[in-house]
C-alpha cells in the first residue's frame, strides 16, 4: 500500500487532538459536497429546459430548410426538386410562401405570419398531433381553411368553424399599386377563409403563424409562382446531417441549407450561453468553498508537526511527507464528490419523479422545472471540482513545509 496515502487516510479519519480541527474537516468536506451537488442540479435543470425547447421546436420545425441568400423569392426552377426528393432519406418536401399580414376578426386585428403550404404539410412533423381545438385542415372539396398558433386565435377571439364560414379576412398590401405613407383598402389585397384548426407548439410560433393553403397564399400575396422557402422532412432512419450535405451540394451557395438547430441557432446559443456562465459562477463559489480544506490542511500541518518529523527522522523524505497532505486533501475532494454527486442525483430523481420545485404562480409552458441528468455532466463536475481543489493542497504544502523543520 502506499505509505502517503496510508497515513493520510489515518489522519483524515483519525480523531484529531483539537476539536476545531475535526469541526473544520467536517466543514470542507461538507462544502465541496455541497457546491458539487448544487453544480450537478443546476447543469441538470439547464438540460432539461434545452431538451424541452429541442422538442417543441423540433415539432413544428422541418427537418431541413431551404432559403435565398439573397432576395426573398425562390423562382420556379431554381432548385431541382426531383433530385432532392430521390435522395435517400428525403421522405416529404413542401413549398412555402410566407410573409406578415394583417388578421381580422369582426372587430379584432392581429398581425402575424401567413404560412402558405401544401395540403399535406401536416406530415411534415405530424403537426395534427399539436392541434389544441378543431384539426388540421387545410382543403376541403376546394375549400381552403386556416390553422391558427393559439395566442393568435386567443387574441382575434376566433374559434375554428365546422363549416364554411370565411369569418377570418387577411390584408396584405398590393405589391402592383404604390403604397403611399397612408395606406388605404383600395391599396391591399384581401382574401376570407374559414378556421379549421388551432395549434399549441409552447413555441413562439403559437403567436406569429397562421397556416393556409398554398395556392390561397399565392393569390394573398400576389405570386402566380415561387416560394420563399423549401421544408423538408428526412425519414426517421435517415442522417440528417449527411442529407443536407448532399443538398448543399445540389444548392450551390446562394442558399441557406439549415437544419432544425440551426434554424433556431440563437435561441440555443442563448441557452448554452447562460450554461457556461452559471457554470462558471458556480465554479468560482466551489473556489471559496475549497479555502475550508486549504486552512483544515494548514492547521492540519501544524498539529501533525511532531509526527511528521519522527517519520522523517525513520528515513522518510520532505517528498513522502508533503504527498501525506497533498493526499488529505485528495481525499477530501474525493469524498465530496461522490456525496456530491449522489446527493444531486438523488434530487434530481425526486424532482423527476414529484416535481417539487415549481415554477410558481403564473401562465408558464411548464408547471416544474424540468430535470435530465447527463453523463458527461457526471464526469465534467468531478473535474471542475479535483481542478479547483486538488493544485490548492499542492501548493499550500509546497509553500509551508520549506518553511517549517520537522527534525
Amino acid at each position: 500500500m502506499n505509505v502517503s496515502l496510508f497515513i493520510a487516510r489515518r489522519y483524515l479519519f483519525a480523531k484529531k487532538s483539537h476539536n476545531i480541527i475535526n469541526i473544520i474537516s467536517i466543514v470542507s468536506l461538507a462544502g465541496v459536497a455541497i457546491s458539487t451537488a448544487v453544480l450537478f442540479i443546476v447543469l441538470s435543470i439547464f438540460n432539461g429546459l434545452r431538451n424541452f425547447v429541442e422538442q417543441s421546436f423540433n415539432a413544428f420545425s422541418a427537418d431541413i430548410e431551404i432559403t435565398p441568400v439573397y432576395g426573398k423569392i425562390i423562382s420556379e426552377n431554381t432548385i431541382d426538386l426531383q433530385r432532392i426528393i430521390s435522395l435517400d432519406g428525403v421522405e416529404y418536401i413542401s413549398e412555402v410562401l410566407s410573409d406578415v399580414a394583417v388578421f381580422v376578426h369582426e372587430d379584432r386585428q392581429y398581425i402575424a405570419k401567413i404560412k402558405g403550404v401544401y395540403p399535406d404539410y401536416v406530415r411534415m412533423n405530424r403537426l395534427d398531433t399539436i392541434i389544441y381545438r378543431g384539426e388540421f385542415l387545410l382543403e376541403n372539396s376546394g375549400f381552403p381553411f386556416a390553422v391558427l398558433g393559439i395566442a393568435v386565435a386567443s387574441h382575434l377571439n376566433c374559434p375554428p368553424s365546422e363549416i364554411i364560414s370565411n369569418t377570418l379576412k387577411i390584408y396584405y398590401p398590393d405589391r402592383t399599386k404604390k403604397q403611399k405613407a397612408v395606406v388605404s383598402l383600395d391599396a391591399l389585397r384581401s382574401q376570407a377563409i374559414t378556421p379549421a384548426g388551432i395549434f399549441y407548439s409552447h413555441t413562439e410560433y403559437d403567436k406569429e403563424v397562421v397556416f393556409v393553403p398554398l395556392s390561397f397564399a399565392r393569390r394573398l400575396l400576389g405570386y402566380e409562382s415561387g416560394y420563399t422557402s423549401l421544408e423538408i422532412r428526412c425519414n426517421s432512419s435517415a442522417k440528417v446531417e449527411a442529407v443536407q450535405a448532399e443538398i448543399m451540394k445540389i444548392t450551390g451557395e446562394k442558399f441557406y441549407v439549415k437544419n432544425s438547430y440551426q434554424q433556431e441557432e440563437m435561441l440555443f446559443k442563448v441557452m448554452q450561453s447562460e450554461k457556461w456562465i452559471t457554470y462558471a459562477i458556480l465554479s468560482f463559489i466551489l473556489l471559496i468553498a475549497s479555502f475550508n480544506m486549504v486552512g483544515m490542511i494548514a492547521i492540519l500541518i501544524l498539529e501533525k508537526k511532531l509526527s511528521a518529523g519522527i517519520l522523517y527522522s525513520m528515513g522518510a523524505n520532505i517528498g513522502l511527507v508533503r504527498r501525506i497532505f497533498i493526499y488529505e486533501g485528495m481525499l477530501i475532494s474525493i469524498f465530496g464528490v461522490v456525496i456530491g454527486l449522489f446527493i444531486g442525483a438523488v434530487f434530481c430523481v425526486l424532482q423527476i419523479q414529484f416535481g417539487f420545485i415549481t415554477f410558481g404562480e403564473g401562465d408558464y409552458l411548464l408547471s416544474t422545472y424540468p430535470v435530465a441528468m447527463q453523463w458527461k455532466d457526471m464526469l465534467l463536475v468531478p473535474l471542475i471540482v479535483l481542478v479547483i481543489t486538488l493544485p490548492s493542497a499542492f501548493l499550500l504544502t509546497r509553500k509551508i513545509y520549506p518553511k517549517l523543520s520537522i527534525r
